[in-house]
């Protein structure tokens, strides 16, 4: 992960190796279990179950368990019809879990803890509604009507790096030196803190809060297979900064400046089965020297491909966001779904590709 740009931390650690069986159970679930050397208690709904015992629960309050058999003390189960809490229920949960260095600011959509000042709360709230309002709409510019979050979305918003290190090496390790704000798929919650750079910071807001929306609304699902150039692609291509507003951030689908330039940095050394090698797997993004261009190619081919074949492209979104929880698709898989969606080659696609960034610079 690399300190110049605001990423995406996908954790799948402790995810079970499931064998499905049927459909999701019926009702309420309440289960105890022991996680991090505590015991804890959470009520939701079963997503996965395997034939060993273990599951995967999403709790009440959006976060999913993935519970290895031995971790799991005790479950119970009743007919009660599912319901996520609301946001009062969501704020209480969190002050009881946070403690008292941290307080709370809400606004129509988030529920935001923060310990750092409410003024910078306050604009941090802004942006969050201010995308909220975009995002839907651009999809719904494309035809598609996204259902809105079940979950009350939230935000732990720190006042500095030292927090952010010390909220963040609990819940990710050692990855938080390298990052600077993070949607975490188990917990739900978009982390963040106050960067200097203004401009740096609002890139990560917007970068994140995209994340966080894309996996709340039905367009991807948390622990399927999400290919990492769609999910870091869609995030960049909101997040590109606008220095005449005063936020910093006015609207979607600017050019990136910064990932045009890394785009032309790597164009020079780019192979010929580059595009191949982005899409059938996620390696490039998890290599020290690879992930820069893997990051800057992702953003291109997105722009591309929502400036040019829009219609395709949210047709190859909707795809995929009916993945299956813990499924991995095979390499073959992930180029097959790309060629039928654009019904395009993927040497056609990169010929056109080539072609509009070439223009593009």
């Amino acid at each position: 992960m690399l300190l110049s740009m605001p990423r995406l931390v996908l954790l799948l650690a402790g995810c079970l190796s499931f064998l499905l069986q049927g459909t999701p159970l019926l009702g309420v679930e309440t289960v105890k279990f022991r996680t991090a050397g505590k015991e804890r208690t959470a009520s939701g709904k079963i997503l996965v179950e395997a034939q060993d015992g273990g599951v995967m629960l999403q709790a009440d309050d959006g976060q999913i368990w993935t519970l290895q058999p031995e971790n799991i003390i005790e479950r119970q189960s009743d007919a009660r019809p599912f319901a996520p809490i609301d946001a009062d229920q969501m704020q209480s949960r969190l002050r009881e879990e946070l403690g008292p260095g941290f307080n709370v600011y809400r606004t129509q959509h988030y529920v935001i803890l923060f310990n750092s000042t409410e003024a910078y709360a306050k604009q941090v709230g802004a942006l969050f509604e201010q995308l909220y309002r975009s995002f839907f709409i651009f999809w719904k510019n494309q035809r598609w009507e996204l259902p809105e979050p079940e979950y009350p979305l939230v935000a732990v918003v720190l006042r500095d790096h030292e927090s952010f290190l010390s909220y963040a090496t609990n819940d990710i390790g050692d990855t938080a030196k390298s990052v600077i704000g993070y949607y975490h798929l188990g917990s739900n919650r978009m982390i963040t803190f106050n960067v200097p750079d203004w401009e740096r910071n609002v890139a990560t807001i917007i970068h994140e809060a995209t994340h966080q929306l894309a996996y709340n609304c039905g367009m991807q699902r948390r622990f399927a297979d999400n290919p990492m150039w769609v999910s870091e692609g869609l995030a960049m291509f909101f997040e590109a900064p606008d220095r005449r507003n005063p936020r910093a951030w006015r609207a979607i689908g600017s050019v990136n400046q910064v990932n045009l330039r890394r785009w032309m940095q790597y164009f020079p050394r780019r192979t010929n089965d580059s595009l191949v090698t982005l899409l059938s797997d996620d390696m490039r993004y998890r290599s020290a020297s690879d992930a820069t261009a893997a990051y800057a190619e992702g953003w291109a081919l997105t722009y591309f491909l929502i400036k040019t074949k829009r219609k395709e492209y949210v047709k190859y979104l909707r795809l995929l966001s009916e993945g299956k929880y813990l499924a991995e698709k095979t390499k073959r898989q992930r180029i097959d779904d790309f060629e039928e969606c654009f019904d395009m080659t993927l040497e056609q696609t990169n010929r056109a590709f080539l072609s509009y960034m070439r223009r593009l610079r």
